[in-house]
């Protein structure tokens, strides 16, 4: 059985002559924190800072490789999500950013929803 799979941006990446860190990963993250049951049903990967970010690119191509970024290991519809909230790209449906992937997850592992 396959399993939803998360990535992220490892923190401390250096652009600019400088470190930075990933807010919207910062904020998934914390949504993991809250949850860590979720944290556990998911494939967790922390991809580096320059594109092109595979494995991101090959599953969903070139345009999608924004991160944070949720992979459904399965197509999914739920009441609480938004018009917007899950995409679909190479056969694959996908959830990128904070709002969308802790609407996402929330749905889908049966926690607590962010507040509107």
């Amino acid at each position: 059985m396959t399993r939803d799979r998360l990535f992220l941006l490892r923190p401390d990446w250096i652009d600019q002559d400088r470190p930075w860190f990933c807010m919207a990963c910062a904020a998934v993250e914390g949504f993991l924190g809250y949850y860590p049951a979720v944290r556990e049903r998911l494939d967790i990967a922390y991809l580096p800072y320059p594109r092109p970010r595979r494995p991101v690119a090959d599953l969903l191509g070139e345009a999608n490789q924004n991160l944070p970024m949720l992979i459904l290991d399965a197509p999914f519809e739920h009441p609480d999500l938004r018009e917007g909230d899950l995409n679909a790209a190479g056969g694959l449906w996908f959830a990128t950013n904070e709002g969308p992937i802790t609407r996402v997850l929330a749905a889908r592992y049966g926690v607590s929803p962010p507040h509107p």
